[in-house]
């Protein structure tokens, strides 16, 4: 499956769908600076399964946003 990838605030969000042994999908998400190609982050989470790989993208894209905002880029 390819690799979805969104830039937001300043970091990169990596998103890569996969589907297991049962047909569900889910995503696994890193996000890093996009400036800086050696900090990385992998955010670990529970993640949900998922009947389509667009809403296992899509919930990826989602979390990684929320990461950002809420950890790594917090509004002043």
């Amino acid at each position: 499956m390819p690799k979805h990838i969104l830039e937001h605030r300043g970091y990169e969000i990596a998103v890569q769908p996969e589907q297991n042994a049962f047909g569900a999908w889910q995503a696994k998400v890193s996000v890093r600076k996009a400036s800086d190609t050696i900090a990385e982050f992998r955010p670990e989470t529970v993640q949900p399964e998922w009947l389509t790989e667009a809403e296992a993208v899509r919930d990826g894209v989602e979390w990684g946003i929320r990461f950002i905002d809420r950890k790594l880029a917090p509004a002043p």
